[in-house]
């Protein structure tokens, strides 16, 4: 099965919060993001070294995972900017562009974000999976 997934599912598999079980049925299948997927776990990464929840090797080793990880990340064109411009009443530009993914797609979304998912749901027809 096809899968979008959001930055705050691969922080938290690199980090450890996260495991295979956890993902439930996303666990297996082909995962897609927005090719920006890359700089908020770089993003996050950076923000829990900062605030001393992860060690620089530990996010060393986090940022060498996720090149490891089977994702297959998409820029954007055109008419997914456009998609995330008309979301992005409720969402974050970056947030939106997940949810357009998947609406192009036809994949759920699987996030740990609640706030994306209320956007998501009420903004698109998209499924959204909440892990």
């Amino acid at each position: 099965m096809t899968w979008v997934v959001d930055a705050s599912v691969v922080v938290d598999l690199l980090t450890g919060v996260l495991d295979a079980e956890r993902l439930g049925p996303a666990a297996t299948g082909q995962w897609h993001a927005p090719a920006h997927v890359d700089v908020e776990v770089l993003h996050a990464v950076r923000g829990l070294v900062r605030g001393r929840h992860l060690t620089i090797g530990r996010a060393r080793d986090a940022l060498h995972d996720l090149h490891d990880l089977r994702i297959d990340r998409w820029a954007m064109d055109r008419s997914s900017a456009l998609r995330a411009l008309d979301l992005g009443r409720n969402l974050s530009a970056y947030d939106a562009a997940y949810v357009a993914l998947a609406e192009e797609l036809a994949a759920p979304l699987v996030t740990r974000d609640t706030r994306l998912a209320r956007g998501a749901t009420s903004l698109s027809d998209a499924r959204v999976l909440v892990i």
